[in-house]
């Protein structure tokens, strides 16, 4: 199975309550991290992207199910899910994300 998703950047709420809406806790400690408003907003579009697409992928709507974070050399995966294979991308005002379910 496929997904894939863009979202534009300037769209997205970049606030407390949206957050806790997309990210599950160990995402928010990587958004914190984030030292500007510009790599939070791309931070978060990019989950946002990442989780709508793994629900055109899999139907699941609970984005608090799936963590994307970041390993050590900065590639996203998506944590106790190996099977989805997630690839993720930020060009100015866009943030898309392709997956792949094995």
């Amino acid at each position: 199975m496929i997904g894939t998703d863009i979202v534009y950047l300037p769209r997205i709420q970049n606030d407390s309550a949206f957050s806790r809406y997309i990210l599950t806790e160990d995402e928010q400690k990587e958004y914190q991290e984030r030292g500007t408003e510009r790599r939070k907003t791309e931070y978060i579009g990019g989950r946002f992207a990442a989780k709508e697409a793994i629900f055109k992928a899999t139907q699941d709507p609970d984005y608090l199910k799936y963590s994307i974070l970041n390993d050590e050399n900065g590639r996203p995966y998506v944590k106790d899910h190996p099977e989805i294979q997630i690839s993720l991308s930020h060009d100015g005002d866009y943030a898309v994300a392709f997956v792949v379910i094995l």
